[in-house]
């Protein structure tokens, strides 16, 4: 599995960590068969979208 993480200033809206979603799916689908997960977080200071590209893809 590969994850990326991508941070974002906490101030960030929903809409924003949506579209940056949208926009990996996007870039995918012409590439490989989309097999991945995001996750969504948060701390004190930011909000966090990790993205997963699962093993089967890979291979």
């Amino acid at each position: 599995m590969i994850i990326y993480k991508k941070s974002f200033d906490f101030t960030a809206s929903d809409d924003e960590l949506y579209d940056y979603v949208e926009k990996m799916i996007d870039v995918m689908v012409g590439d490989i068969d989309p097999k991945v997960e995001f996750d969504f977080e948060n701390d004190e200071n930011h909000r966090y979208v990790n993205f997963k590209i699962l093993n089967k893809v890979l291979h």
